[in-house]
Parts: C-alpha cells; structure tokens; sequence
C-alpha cells in the first residue's frame, strides 16, 4: 500500500479553562498490520511532517488471525514511541488476541509496554497539555460490543462501572474502539471521545455515507470524521487498513490529524 488521505480536524477543547496554545496530535486507528512502503516509511514521514506532540491509537493496528500479523504494526509502534508519546486503546483484534492467542501473540503487548507506549485497559493517564489539565482514558470494551447483526447495549452506568467517575475538574478525552456507543461515553463525561473500527462504513454513498459495519449492521450512524452531542465531541477515523471481506469504495484510508485548540 502507497496512498492515503490525511483528514484534518480542528477540536475546541475546554474544560473550563482551556488551551493557551494549539496542539496538534495524530490520530491512528485500524492499521490491519497493514505497510505504507517499506518499513511503513510512507505514512512514518507523514506523520513526522505534521510535527505533532502526542500520538493516539484506537486499536486493530494487528490482525487476530490463528497466528496473529503483527511484526508491522509493532515496528511502527516501536518507531513511533521513541519519538513521541504514544497513548494506545485496544480494539476487538487486539481483545481476540488476548483471548486466544499463545505466547506469541501475547509478546505484541510486552513490547509495546517495554518501548513505552502507554497501554489504556480501563486505565487513565492524567497530564497537561499547555498547561489545561487533562486526562486520558481508554476504555476496554466488552466482548459483546463486537458481536454481530445488532447493536448491543451500553449504558454510561455501564461505562462508569468499568472507568470510574470522569474527571470533573479536568478535560477527559477517551479511547474508545467502537464509535457506535457515544451517547454512552458523552453521558458518562467524556469531552473528546477518538474511535475507529467501522472503517467508513465500507462503502460510502453520496448523501448516505458509510453503509456497513464489521458487525454487519447498515448505514452507520458515526461512520467517519467529527460528530456532537452538545458539548461533547467525538472524532472517528475511517482507518488505516482493511480487514476480512469489507472492501474500500469512494473511502480512502486515512491519517487523521487533530488541530487542538
């Protein structure tokens, strides 16, 4: 693979406070062990090239098959993690691996944790970005968030019992896999939500947008890009790769880039 689209979005944060100076952060989600030329150099250089601070990932960079494809996606893991801060949200592939893999596979986790990217499972890292308190949460979902054919329940409740309370004095920005549970995640308190995993929706058609979900569910409402829910915002991005028989028409893979401000 050679080509991709770099999606830029401007985010206003705020937490009360807000940023004294923007920021810009990558956005990676959904690589499928996938490579831009040669060692991933193609999308490596795009992403120094657009300088930014800190690198988010929302899971599914490696493939859960039998023997999990993986060397890919950790090299640029590694890579990237040397060079910037790398906050990191499992996905349903990487869930797959866990539960069924051998040694093997288990080895991605180890050297991910080993090159110092920060693994989020139901965890929070709480920093300042320009001097705005903020923290970071990655939410681990349930299995049953990726079963197929219909959309299964998830309450903010039900968030809340695996996260614990928001940070109601600081700016929460959430990892979460699965886009399709925002309202949950907005409710829950989570001021900027990144997600991945429905890949666009497959196939986009003008005026309709993305018509289907891994889960096989049609016309997904947060398919791709920036959607709100009052003052809560969440940012999909339609991924790096593609996986099993949900092929790309009129949906390139993208880069996304978050001009913080």
């Amino acid at each position: 693979m050679s080509k991709f689209r770099i999606a830029r979005y401007q985010i206003q944060m705020s937490n009360g406070v807000g940023l004294q100076q923007p920021f810009s952060a990558v956005l990676l989600s959904d690589l499928h062990n996938a490579s831009y030329g040669d060692g991933n150099r193609v999308l490596l250089q795009a992403i120094r090239d657009e300088a930014p601070e800190l690198i988010f990932v929302t899971g599914d960079m490696l493939i859960s098959t039998q023997e999990p494809q993986m060397d890919v996606a950790l090299a640029l893991m590694e890579e990237l993690a040397a060079q910037y801060p790398v906050y990191y949200v499992e996905g349903n592939h990487e869930c797959k691996v866990r539960r069924y893999a051998k040694t093997d596979g288990l080895r991605y986790f180890d050297t991910l944790q080993d090159a110092g990217v920060h693994l989020l499972k139901n965890s929070c890292v709480r920093t300042e970005l320009r001097n705005m308190p903020v923290t970071i949460w990655g939410l681990e979902l349930p299995w049953r968030c990726y079963e197929r054919f219909q959309k299964q329940e998830l309450t903010a409740a039900q968030v809340g019992e695996l996260l614990g309370e928001s940070d109601r004095d600081r700016c929460n920005i959430l990892l979460a896999h699965n886009p399709i549970y925002f309202e949950a995640y907005a409710e829950w308190g989570a001021d900027l939500t990144l997600a991945g995993h429905l890949h666009g929706g497959a196939v986009r058609l003008p005026f309709l947008g993305g018509v289907i979900t891994p889960q096989f569910q049609l016309f997904p409402k947060y398919d791709r890009g920036v959607f709100r829910l009052q003052d809560r915002q969440m940012v999909v991005s339609a991924g790096l790769g593609s996986h099993s028989t949900l092929l790309r028409i009129n949906n390139p893979t993208e880069l996304v880039v978050l001009d913080l401000i």
